[in-house]
């Protein structure tokens, strides 16, 4: 194992005597885990720095050890460590008043507990890497825990966003080097029984035994990059969220999801990969559903004085002459029917909607419903479940 780096100087200028005042410390409420063992480490070592440092020493190698057989990722290992390192300097930091300590004293304990933290550090993840290394399964497990740290639902508030300290540590064990820009990509099988997956390139990171399936695409608008995915649509859904910054992932994802769910209800095509950029009207409409269904029974009132074959027929007319700044030969070649049977269309709908067709608002929330309603009719007979 060799010698821990740890500076035993700082231990030795502190009264040996505190340890015991300090530990009924280490046992009160609300340590993080491993938190009550960091703190009688610490304890140890200002009682007898020499003898106790091997034992200290050594019970992290083992923790490192065991927390690598419960599979737990190095970069989660260095988190707890984290708030194990704060939870003993607010413990000691409370415990100056009332153990009256001096200034000198306290600046020892400091000058100890940053050391004591790093020498910890490195040795549980020197247990760790012993118990791991080398093997294909402890390095997906290292890019699996990464992407999930990437994905987390950052939160609000102040301090709201990634934890980049930690996103960090997990792409050095895992061996990947963090790219500019990223997009998500959510997948979902065809048949659930067959989730076979073709070789990616090193740069992607993949869960696909998760209970949400994906993939994460570093600089996904260089040349070629969209193309690895086509090997994909044989057996599985893939939708493509939006380039981002790698920070924001959980955002691409989001929208990534929202495309699968259209692609499986078959609003949105499933049998190419889906890019969501090309289909943000129809994600935004879907967002607020509830929002245009209500507008719907306002803004198209009119038409519920037609039978639904004219209701049917105006409307699909109507979404066109919108769609197409009310050009009748582009819309009645879209439509393969005659312009002048167009116009007769656009006149009767001038009837029904008056002067909302001349108010470029009106126009925009009606084409917006209009293509809403078009996008709820399956693309396909197939369906998935969720």
């Amino acid at each position: 194992m060799g010698q821990p780096r740890l500076d035993t100087r700082p231990f030795e200028a502190i009264p040996r005597e505190l340890a015991a005042r300090l530990r009924p410390y280490t046992r009160q409420d609300g340590a993080p885990e491993g938190g009550q063992d960091f703190l009688d480490g610490f304890c140890s070592l200002i009682e007898d720095p020499q003898s106790a440092r091997e034992h200290v020493a050594s019970r992290c190698v083992d923790l490192g050890r065991q927390l690598a057989r419960e599979g737990r990722d190095l970069a989660d290992v260095h988190g707890r460590l984290r708030r194990s390192g704060r939870a003993v300097w607010r413990t000691l930091n409370g415990a100056v008043d009332a153990l009256d300590l001096d200034r000198a004293v306290l600046g020892h304990i400091a000058e100890a507990h940053f050391g004591y933290l790093d020498a910890v550090s490195e040795l549980v993840a020197r247990g760790h890497d012993a118990e791991t290394s080398g093997t294909a399964d402890a390095q997906h497990r290292r890019r699996t825990r990464l992407l999930a740290l990437l994905l987390a639902d950052p939160g609000t508030g102040p301090n709201a966003g990634v934890d980049a300290d930690a996103v960090g540590e997990a792409a050095r064990s895992a061996g990947w080097d963090p790219p500019r820009t990223a997009a998500v990509v959510n997948l979902h099988p065809r048949d659930v029984t067959d989730r076979e997956f073709p070789p990616m390139p090193p740069d992607v990171l993949v869960d696909v035994d998760g209970a949400e399936p994906c993939l994460l695409l570093p600089d996904p608008d260089g040349p070629g990059r969209l193309r690895l995915l086509e090997p994909l649509l044989p057996r599985w859904i893939v939708a493509v969220g939006p380039t981002v910054p790698l920070s924001r992932a959980a955002e691409s994802a989001r929208w990534a999801r929202e495309a699968a769910l259209l692609a499986r209800r078959g609003t949105l095509p499933h049998h190419e990969v889906i890019r969501t950029i090309d289909h943000v009207p129809t994600l935004v409409v879907f967002q607020a559903q509830d929002l245009i269904e209500q507008l719907a029974a306002e803004r198209l009132a009119p038409l519920n004085e037609l039978t639904p074959v004219q209701a049917e027929r105006l409307s699909e007319t109507l979404l066109a002459l919108l769609e197409n700044r009310f050009n009748a030969t582009e819309v009645g070649e879209l439509l393969h029917i005659h312009p002048q049977t167009v116009r007769y269309r656009l006149r009767h709908l001038e009837e029904l909607f008056g002067d909302e067709l001349r108010d470029p608002r009106r126009c925009l929330e009606i084409e917006m419903i209009l293509h809403a309603r078009a996008q709820e009719r399956p693309q396909g007979k197939e369906s998935y479940s969720e």
